[in-house]
Formats: structure tokens, C-alpha cells, sequence
């Protein structure tokens, strides 16, 4: 709002200073004011402001810009006059446009404006109100000539000194001047309020060194600005070109968005992290619909169920997609196949069988058990395999989380933990601690297999009762509101009618076999280094069927037609027998075993007549039972000159030493032959004996006569 064109004595006497409105009617008549009649209730005059004279004029321009404060401080009358600078400098932007302008001033701003950029428009927006207010008082140039020489004399109203300050852009404003505000006023009248915003320069190019200093930063390497910099540095010297500083690599590298700056840096899976993504919603889905799978190794030490030495187990679980629960487990001395096939058993008899099974591209889920076409235990099972994007892990984020929260929290529970949260130096000194103790025989230092086996089956059961963020909300009885827990949700399910589908009693073992394709030949089938006959195969001679079989039971399998039938089950061997009777092969060893005595004695005779062969005890040596006279005779032909009849066997010769396939087969052939022990042999049996396997073996031992 512009400033009238007539004001009254009282509004006159009151920017004054509040002197007598008499005063202000002698300056009237002595200066020879023009007034016009003023209408409304109480009559009156008011003074027009162009008829006074320009000293007049000035002094109330000086006594305005004085005098105006916020309009908390200023009276009813005052705020008549000030309001364009007292109510309107901190009214939104565009509310208070003067009706002068053109329309390209109630434009909108061209570009979204910066709080530094919006501060400096508004306080300049504020300067060329003033200067509205002013005109019709002083004129455009002696306006702005008032408002720069009160600024500059520290006579200007603290609230518009403040604006000024703001609309340089500088803590100091030593610099307005005359031209700026003539600048800032021309902008106004031609864009409006967009046209004061102002315009920082701003480099619209890369240097020419940008290129190459990226060269050298943006390595896999990870190298470092200082790095980089000697680099870039090293090789424009070599061309002759004054390098950068490093304080303009590092401005260029601030203006560069993270995702930018770290390209060549991290591979394109670690710059997803950076980029936007997809949320996946999984409210659509029903428990069962889904299930996904993932393995890892377990960050704790735990003794091995074989052999009692120290090493970490592989743990796979598999989670409902619908409501984030663990429906499934396997632990496993490595990852394998069967470990993924020993969890999904669990999954579909405990949880029920799902209709999709979400997994990564690993060998342990991409295989023929789990795939085959007519032989998979998913397409048996009627499921459908989805894998996800090889080497995007962010697509299995519920798995990969479900496994950090199930797994990690479950190793740190161990005094055994050996992960990436565990201090370094505490953990090699738990890991000397505790070979140390396994030396002396101590059993507690570890935990072993199944004590492992029951702490993680109870962290299992504690992530499905613990809430979960994942999970919807819901009103607890204590009026709390709670996001679901796995356990929760799944039977919010139940009870809207959700079943899951089980399977049949007694079908366990049958649909969770691994199968495998196999040509039979006169009811004969070769699996694996085994032969296996069913006379009901022979009616199968030369066609495939499909061979199911227990992992841990290789004495017999079950086959199927390629359709889905069962035939019969097969045993390993089934259809042997001798190729020849024992008794017949024992007698004629034993008269092959005369005769070569027989031989031998008579070559005896004619070299040392009267002499006798002294035979050892028989024992039941099998094929080799004739050589049992060897030891025996072999001195008696080379030997003259002595009487036969006092010679006796020599000693047997040290059996060659096996191959040991585990420590306790050692410590048997040891005890059994003494003679061919070593000195390290001696050290090992004592060491041995001061450990748990002996301490777990030693009534065997003892049973057997070598404890």
C-alpha cells in the first residue's frame, strides 16, 4: 500500500515528534500549504504533500525512515503510516506486490530458491517497498539518496539497517551505495520479486584438470585425496602445467554428489547402497505363498561332533516371506546340498509347503536334487524355484537381515564368538585360551555339538516372539501399540482362516529322499559305487526310474517309475552270492598249503637230512595262509653247517604301516603293534591319552584290551 497523497495535522504532529497541532497549523500557513476538505464524519482538512516544500518534504522522508519499528512497538495512528514497512516487510512473499507493477512481477519464481537466496530477495523485496512509500513524498532519487545517507550516518530504523545488511548478503554494509539501490529498484519494476533474487557466480564448467584428477581418484584402490593430488601433481609437471592445489580438488570433489564422487571407487553392487531402490510390499501375500532361504557360517567357535577339534558350522534357515517367521533350520558341518535340503524338510513339515521358494543363485540351491525336472525335490514337492539378481543382494534384504539378526545375535551369545564385532586382540586371546585348554583335556572351554544345536534352536525361537519392525501395528491387551511378532502374525492368519498345506502322515521320508535318474539292466541298477538288485526290476530292463535314498542309510534304495510309481526297494547286493563255497576255497588252500610243505620238506631232506619243520600256530589268515611256513624255511636253505633241529621261526617282519583315515584308527594299529612304533609315535599316544576323544573312547579301549 502506497502513502496517501494528503495526511491530517494530527498524523503530521505525531511524526513531528508529537509537537501541538497548532505548530503544525502555523507551518501550514507560513509555508502555504494547500489542503482540501476531508470527508466523513467530523469534517476537517488535510494537508496535500505535494504543495509543501522540499525541505518539508525531506524532513518528514528522514523523520519516516527514524521513526518506523515494529508494528508491535508503534501506536494505532503511527501504523496507519508505517504499514508498508512495519506489518509488510515479513509478509510471504507476492502478498504485498505493488498494483503498479507489471504482470511479469506476480510471476512465480523461475527455480527453487535456496534459504540464503529467499533471505536476500525478502530483504531487498523490503527496500523497494520503502521506496514506494517514499515517492510521493521526495521523488525516486532523493528517496533513495535518503535512505543510502541515513544507512551510512546510523540514522536508519534498526529493523531496516537489518534488512539492509540481509540484502547485501554481508555482515558489514559498508557497500551500499546509490547505483545498487537504483539497481535493485530497476529489477523490481521489471521482474517483480523474482527479479531479486540474487545471482551468484557460479562456475558453470569443470576445470580442465577434472578429468584427470577423477582418473586418479576414482580407483578401487580407494586412494586418498592426497594420493590422487601428488599423482595429477607428477604428471602436469612432466607436461609442463602448473598444477592444482589440493584445496581445488577438494572443492570440486564438495561439489560432486556422493553417487557421482564414488563411481570407480566401489563396484556397482556397493553403489546401489547410494541410488534410489524399490520397496518391495509384502502385504499382498498370505503365509506360505512365499518362502526364501540363505546360509552362513556361524561366527563362534564350536568343538566338531567327529572329532572334537575346534571349527565353525554352517547354518541355513528359511523364512516365511508373509510374516518374516523362521520356519525352517538345518546346521551342517559345511554347506552342502543336502543342508538346503534338510532345511526346506523342516520348513514344509513344520510351517507347510510353500508355493514359491525365493532363493539366491549358490550351488546349494541351483542343483539337480532341488531342480532336476522329474527328480527334484521342488518339483516333486509342486514348488516353484525364483532366484534373485546375481550380485544384487539388496533383492534378499529380508533374508540377508533375518540372518545378521538371527545368527550374529546367536554367535555373540558365545563365549567362542570370533566375529567382525569382536576386538581383535580379545579374540586371539580367547583363541590361544582356548587350544591351550584343549591340550590339557579340558571339555567346557568350547561348546560342543549339541549345546550348539540348542542355543541356536532357542534364538530361533526368540527372533519369532520378539516384534518386528517389518510387521504391521497392532493394540495390545495393555493398550500398547506393538508391531506383530512373527509368531503373532502368522497366527492372525490362522484365525481369519488360513491353512496351511501340510504333509501327509507318513510321507515325510518319502518326498524328502533325494532322487536320482538310473538305467536298469536284468534287474540290476548301478548307484554311486554300489550295485543294487529288486527282482521286480527286471520287468524295467533297460528303461530309467527314478532311485530315492536315505544319506545316511546306503544298504538299500527305493525306485520309482518316471511317472511317480513305486516299484519295489532294492538292496545293496541283493542278488550276490560266493563264486565258489567257502568250505570248497578253505580245503583247497589247505591242500595247497600240504603240498607246498611237502616240497619244501623234501628239499629240506636232501640238503640236511634229519631236520624237521617247526610251523608256527595256525592262524586264520585267509588267502595268504600257505605263506605262514615262509618265515620259517626261508633260513633252513641258506643257512650250513648248524643243527636244523634247534632252529625256531624268526620274527615276523614289521607290517607295512596304513594309511590312517581318523586319530582313534591310529591309536588302534598302534596298540596292536607295538613293535613298529616311532618316537613320535610314542609322543602322539601320550598326547593322545590326555585328550577328550580318549577320555570319550576309553571303555572301548578297554573292552578291547589297549586302554
Amino acid at each position: 500500500m502506497l502513502i496517501r497523497g494528503e495526511l491530517s495535522s494530527k498524523e503530521i504532529a505525531h511524526l513531528l515528534g508529537d509537537t501541538p497541532i497548532s505548530t503544525v497549523t502555523r507551518r501550514a500557513k507560513r509555508e502555504g500549504w494547500q489542503s482540501v476538505p476531508r470527508k466523513g464524519r467530523g469534517g476537517g482538512k488535510l494537508w496535500v504533500v505535494s504543495s509543501m516544500p522540499a525541505e518539508t518534504r525531506d524532513l518528514l522522508a528522514s523523520l519516516l525512515l527514524r521513526k518506523c519499528e515494529e508494528k508491535a512497538q508503534e501506536s494505532e495512528q503511527v501504523t496507519k503510516i508505517c504499514a508498508p514497512i512495519g506489518s509488510k516487510i515479513s509478509a510471504p512473499i507476492g502478498s504485498c506486490a505493488s498494483p503498479a507493477l507489471p504482470a511479469a512481477a506476480a510471476q512465480p519464481a523461475p527455480r527453487a530458491l535456496s534459504d540464503r537466496e529467499r533471505v536476500i530477495m525478502t530483504a531487498r523485496l523490503a527496500l523497494c517497498r520503502e521506496l514506494d512509500r517514499l515517492l510521493p513524498l521526495v521523488g525516486k532519487k532523493a528517496a533513495i539518496e535518503h535512505i543510502v545517507t541515513a544507512f551510512r550516518l546510523g540514522e536508519l530504523s534498526p529493523l531496516l539497517a537489518q534488512k539492509v545488511r540481509a540484502a547485501l548478503g554481508k555482515n558489514r554494509g559498508e557497500g551500499l551505495g546509490v547505483r545498487t539501490l537504483y539497481r535493485w529498484y530497476a529489477d523490481y519494476l521489471a521482474g517483480g520479486e523474482a527479479g531479486l533474487v540474487p545471482r551468484f557466480s557460479r562456475p558453470t564448467h569443470a576445470p580442465a584438470w577434472a578429468d584427470e584428477f577423477l582418473s586418479h581418484y576414482q580407483k578401487p584402490q580407494h586412494p586418498t585425496v592426497v594420493l590422487a593430488h601428488a599423482d595429477l601433481s607428477r604428471a602436469m609437471r612432466e607436461r609442463g602445467e602448473t598444477p592444482p592445489s589440493i584445496h581445488a580438488c577438494r572443492r570440486l570433489l564438495a561439489k560432486m554428489s556422493q553417487p557421482e564422487r564414488e563411481a570407480g571407487r566401489a563396484t556397482q553392487n556397493a553403489l546401489l547402497k547410494l541410488r534410489p531402490y524399490q520397496r518391495r510390499d509384502t502385504k499382498e501375500l498370505w503365509p506360505t505363498d512365499a518362502y526364501t532361504a540363505d546360509g552362513t557360517t556361524f561366527d563362534a567357535e564350536v568343538l566338531h561332533p567327529d572329532h572334537g577339534q575346534p571349527f565353525k558350522p554352517e547354518v541355513t534357515l528359511v523364512l516365511d516371506i508373509a510374516t518374516r517367521r523362521c520356519v525352517g533350520i538345518s546346521v551342517a558341518l559345511s554347506e552342502s546340498a543336502l543342508t538346503v535340503l534338510d532345511a526346506l524338510r523342516m520348513a514344509c513339515c513344520y510351517g507347510g509347503i510353500p508355493a514359491m521358494f525365493y532363493t539366491d543363485n549358490g550351488p546349494g540351491y541351483v542343483n539337480a536334487q532341488l531342480r532336476d525336472d522329474r527328480t527334484g525335490m521342488l518339483v516333486r514337492l509342486g514348488i516353484t524355484p525364483t532366484n534373485a539378481i546375481p550380485g544384487q543382494p539388496q533383492g534378499k534384504g529380508l533374508m540377508e537381515r533375518a540372518v545378521k539378526t538371527i545368527c550374529v545375535r546367536a554367535a555373540q551369545g558365545l563365549p567362542s564368538y570370533t566375529g567382525a564385532l569382536m576386538d581383535a586382540d580379545a579374540a586371539h586371546r580367547n583363541f590361544k585360551l582356548s587350544r591351550a585348554a584343549l591340550k590339557k583335556g579340558k571339555r567346557a572351554v568350547l561348546p560342543d555339538w549339541e549345546t550348539f544345536k540348542r542355543h541356536i534352536l532357542a534364538r530361533v525361537e526368540e527372533y519369532n516372539a520378539t516384534p518386528h519392525r517389518g510387521l504391521p501395528r497392532y493394540r495390545d491387551a495393555q493398550g500398547r501399540l506393538r508391531h506383530y511378532s512373527p509368531e503373532e502374525y502368522w497366527q492372525s492368519f490362522i484365525s481369519r482362516g488360513f491353512s496351511p498345506m501340510r504333509v501327509e502322515p507318513g510321507m515325510e521320508a518319502e518326498l524328502f529322499m533325494p532322487g536320482v535318474r538310473r538305467v536298469t539292466r536284468n534287474g540290476w541298477l548301478q548307484f554311486y559305487s554300489g550295485r543294487y538288485y529288486a527282482p521286480e526290476l527286471a520287468e524295467f530292463h533297460g528303461e530309467a526310474v527314478e532311485v530315492r535314498y536315505d544319506i545316511w542309510d546306503a544298504g538299500r534304495v527305493w525306485c520309482w517309475t518316471a511317472d511317480g510309481r513305486p516299484i519295489c526297494e532294492a538292496t545293496l547286493e541283493g542278488n550276490t552270492r560266493p563264486y565258489f563255497e567257502q568250505s570248497r576255497v578253505e580245503a583247497a588252500r589247505e591242500k595247497r598249503a600240504r603240498a607246498q610243505v611237502k616240497r619244501l620238506d623234501a628239499k629240506l631232506q636232501r640238503v640236511a637230512p634229519g631236520a624237521t619243520i617247526v610251523l608256527p600256530e595256525s592262524k586264520d589268515t585267509g588267502p595268504g595262509m600257505a605263506d605262514s611256513t615262509a618265515p620259517a624255511l626261508a633260513p633252513a636253505a641258506a643257512v650250513k653247517n648248524i643243527d636244523i633241529t634247534d632252529v625256531t621261526p624268526t620274527p615276523e617282519p614289521v607290517p607295512v604301516r596304513p594309511l590312517f583315515s581318523s586319530t582313534h584308527e591310529r591309536y588302534r594299529w598302534l596298540m596292536h603293534h607295538p613293535d613298529a612304533r616311532t618316537d613320535a609315535d610314542s609322543a602322539w599316544l601320550r598326547d593322545y591319552r590326555r585328550g577328550e576323544e580318549y577320555a570319550d573312547l576309553k571303555d572301548l579301549y578297554a573292552a578291547e584290551g589297549i586302554a
